[in-house]
């Protein structure tokens, strides 16, 4: 049955396929002791895998390029940030092991920067995936990525982080519709550098089926579920107009 969502439109356009949904990270690490004695080698261990992750995510840009090479480059950086480091290694010292420190001390700056404005709060998503990187490569575990598809697909997300969008594939990826997000998420400015439709912070969107048929409509905000032949038209005509109207 046609039902119509509504979200926020960063990124103009119509786009029309599967829904298709990122994997999510499960990644909160027990709250473990550690004897003092293995502190100093819990604290290497963690540097090792900021170290890492940081170098991960410059390759990363470096293989992009554009607008998401300076994203990501900015995104390392908070990685290797001095003081969230050194509050990784305080809580280490306190008996915390290297993935609960670095799980914990993210997770506290990212509540400071939920609270700091629209344009700060747009990099919550960012630090996410920084801090979600760092403990899955501390417990030997694979960071959950986009899917694998060989069809054209609408991602869904709750959110995206730049180091997972900025090596998307334009000829698969129709669109982007995520649960949170805003103007100034890189979401939006990813999908308006790849020139593709995106809607944010649309309530619900992770309950979406997988493999459900949508329209998205990256100009109004609004996600059609299971459009029918004449929304289809409408949405066509819509966008066409658009186009010349731009011309």
């Amino acid at each position: 049955m046609e039902t119509t969502l509504r979200g926020v439109g960063v990124s103009h356009g119509v786009a029309v396929g599967q829904v298709r949904h990122m994997g999510t990270a499960a990644l909160e690490p027990p709250a473990k002791q550690v004897p003092a004695d293995e502190a100093p080698k819990e604290q290497a261990r963690a540097r090792r895998a900021v170290d890492a992750v940081a170098a991960d995510l410059v390759a990363r840009g470096n293989l992009a390029g554009g607008e998401a090479q300076a994203v990501l480059e900015a995104q390392a950086l908070m990685a290797q940030d001095p003081e969230l480091l050194a509050d990784v290694e305080r809580r280490i010292a306190v008996g915390s092991t290297a993935e609960r420190a670095v799980y914990d001390a993210l997770s506290a700056y990212r509540s400071l920067l939920a609270g700091a404005g629209e344009y700060l709060a747009g990099r919550v998503a960012d630090l996410d995936d920084v801090r979600n990187r760092i403990v899955a490569r501390l417990l030997g575990v694979p960071m959950p990525g986009v899917p694998d598809s060989d069809e054209p697909y609408v991602l869904i997300a709750r959110d995206l982080a730049p180091a997972d969008t900025a090596l998307l594939d334009p000829s698969l990826v129709l669109g982007f519709v995520t649960e949170e997000g805003g103007p100034t998420s890189h979401s939006a400015i990813l999908a308006r550098a790849m020139g593709v439709p995106a809607v944010v912070a649309l309530a619900g969107a992770t309950e979406l089926a997988e493999g459900v048929e949508i329209a998205v409509d990256g100009s109004s905000g609004e996600v059609f579920v299971e459009p029918g032949a004449e929304l289809r038209a409408r949405l066509a005509a819509e966008a066409e107009a658009r186009r010349a109207a731009l011309a």
